[in-house]
C-alpha cells in the first residue's frame, strides 16, 4: 500500500508541475515563457520528450506563435512535440544568447511537427521559437546605435492600456520640409516578427550617410511605428484574430485600440497634405505557395496599382540582398485574401486624399521563393526596398507638385 501511495503522489506531482523535471546527476530541467514575448503551454514531460502547444492568450481562433526557453538541459537531447500546423518550413528558430541572435534549426530536424535538439554542453539556456522574435529591447539596441544621428527623432505616439510607450520614429533633414511623406508600420498583428527586421533595414537606410540615405531624406520625411500592438508584442500574444477584432481591423469610425486612434489622428496632421506613401508590414500564415513568398497586396485604385507596379519593378531590378524578390508574386486586387476587407490600415491610408500609394507588404517567416528568410536577409530586403523607394521618388517629381484631388 505504501508503494502504491508513493506512486500516486509522484504521478500527481508530475501532473501539477509538468514544466519541470529532474534526472539523475543533472540540473533541474525547466521550460518556461516568463520573459518578454514568451508564449508556451507545456502539456507533459515524459523522460526526454516534451509535448507543447502555443498559448492563444485571448485570440479567438487557433494560431501558431510560440516562444519558450529551456534551462538545465546542457548535454541532453530532448524531443519537442507540437502539432505540425505550428511549425515553420525551416524548423524552429534557436537562440543561444537569450534571444539576441537566431538561426533556423533546419527542416531536416523536424518531422510532423516534432523536432529533436542536442543541447550543447555548458548551454545554461536555449530559446526556441516559431520565428526569430523581435521585441522592444531589440529596437532599443537599434536606436542606441543611431542615437547621435542628426536625422533621428524618437517620440511617443501614445500609451498602451498597460502603460507602455508606443514608440514612434521620425527621420528627416532638420530645417527643411521634404516634398513627400513616407510612413511605415509593423506588428498590427503582434506575432508577425519577421516584418520588424524589414522595417529595421528600411529605417537604417533612411538614416544612412550614403547616396541612398541622402536621396531618401532629400525627397521625403519619414514616420515609423514599429510596434502597433506594443502590449501584444511584449506579452507574447498571438494578436491575429483578437476579439472583437484585431488591430488591423480597427481602422473604423470608432477604433477600440489607443494605438490606432492615435495613428489616425497623427498621420494626416503630420503629412500636411504632402503626397503620402504608406507601407504596412506583415507576415502571412505558415502555409505553402503564396505564404512562402514576399508579396505586396495590389491596391484597387488603378493609379496606385500602377505606382506599386513601378516600385516593385525597381525592387526586382536593383535588389542586392539574399532574398530574391519577384514582382510576379504581387497579389492582384480581388484575388486570394486581397479584397475590400473593412478596417485594415492600408485601406484607411488609401482613403486619405493625399495618399499616392498605400500598400500592405507580406514577407514569409522562413522561406521566400526558396530563399532563406532570417534576421539578416530580412534587414537586407528592407534596405533594398529603401533603395527602390529612393529611385521611385527621384523619378516622380511631378507627384510632389501636382495638386492631388481633394488635398489642400
Amino acid at each position: 500500500m505504501k508503494r502504491i501511495a508513493s506512486f500516486i503522489l509522484a504521478l500527481a506531482a508530475t501532473l501539477v508541475a509538468p514544466a519541470q523535471t529532474t534526472s539523475p546527476n543533472a540540473m533541474p530541467l525547466a521550460i518556461d515563457a516568463d520573459f518578454p514575448g514568451g508564449n508556451i503551454l507545456v502539456e507533459t514531460i515524459e523522460g526526454d520528450t516534451v509535448h507543447l502547444k502555443p498559448e492563444l492568450k485571448g485570440t479567438a481562433k487557433p494560431w501558431f506563435y510560440w516562444y519558450f526557453r529551456v534551462k538545465g538541459a546542457a548535454g541532453r537531447t530532448l524531443t519537442f512535440v507540437f502539432d505540425k500546423s505550428v511549425m515553420g518550413v525551416r524548423g524552429p528558430g534557436v537562440s543561444l544568447d537569450a534571444g539576441r541572435t537566431w538561426k533556423w534549426l533546419g527542416a531536416d530536424a523536424v518531422k510532423e511537427g516534432t523536432f529533436t535538439y542536442a543541447f550543447p554542453a555548458g548551454a545554461n539556456e536555449v530559446r526556441f521559437s516559431v520565428g526569430m522574435p523581435y521585441l522592444r529591447a531589440d529596437f532599443d539596441r537599434f536606436l542606441a546605435r543611431h542615437k547621435d544621428s542628426p536625422f533621428l527623432q524618437v517620440e511617443t505616439l501614445t500609451k498602451t492600456p498597460k502603460g507602455r510607450d508606443v514608440i514612434m520614429v521620425r527621420i528627416g533633414e532638420k530645417g527643411t520640409k521634404a516634398r513627400f511623406a513616407v510612413a511605415a508600420t509593423a506588428r498590427h498583428h503582434c506575432c508577425e516578427m519577421m516584418a520588424s527586421y524589414i522595417l529595421e533595414g528600411l529605417l537604417e537606410e533612411a538614416l544612412a550617410n550614403n547616396a541612398t540615405g541622402r536621396g531618401l531624406r532629400e525627397h521625403a520625411e519619414f514616420l515609423f511605428v514599429p510596434f502597433m500592438d506594443t502590449d501584444g508584442v511584449e506579452n507574447g500574444d498571438q494578436g491575429k484574430g483578437r476579439p472583437p477584432h484585431d488591430h488591423n481591423r480597427d481602422y473604423i469610425d470608432q477604433p477600440i485600440y489607443a494605438e490606432v486612434r492615435a495613428l489616425k489622428e497623427k498621420l494626416p496632421a503630420w503629412s500636411e497634405g504632402r503626397p503620402l506613401i504608406f507601407f504596412d508590414l506583415h507576415d502571412p500564415a505558415l502555409k505553402v505557395d503564396i505564404h512562402e513568398t514576399v508579396h505586396f497586396l495590389e491596391p484597387e485604385s488603378r493609379d496606385q496599382a500602377q505606382r506599386l507596379d513601378e516600385l516593385t519593378s525597381l525592387l526586382e531590378r536593383d535588389q542586392q540582398g539574399g532574398i530574391i524578390y519577384s514582382k510576379q508574386t504581387t497579389m492582384r486586387f480581388g484575388t486570394g485574401y486581397n479584397r475590400n476587407t473593412p478596417g485594415i490600415s492600408s485601406g484607411w491610408a488609401r482613403s486619405l486624399p493625399n495618399t499616392i500609394l498605400g500598400v500592405t507588404m507580406e514577407t514569409a517567416y522562413a522561406n521566400a521563393g526558396g530563399c532563406e528568410v532570417n534576421a539578416d536577409s530580412a534587414r537586407d530586403l528592407g534596405r533594398d526596398l529603401a533603395f527602390a523607394l529612393q529611385e521611385f521618388l527621384k523619378a516622380h517629381p511631378e507627384l510632389a507638385i501636382k495638386k492631388l484631388e481633394g488635398a489642400q
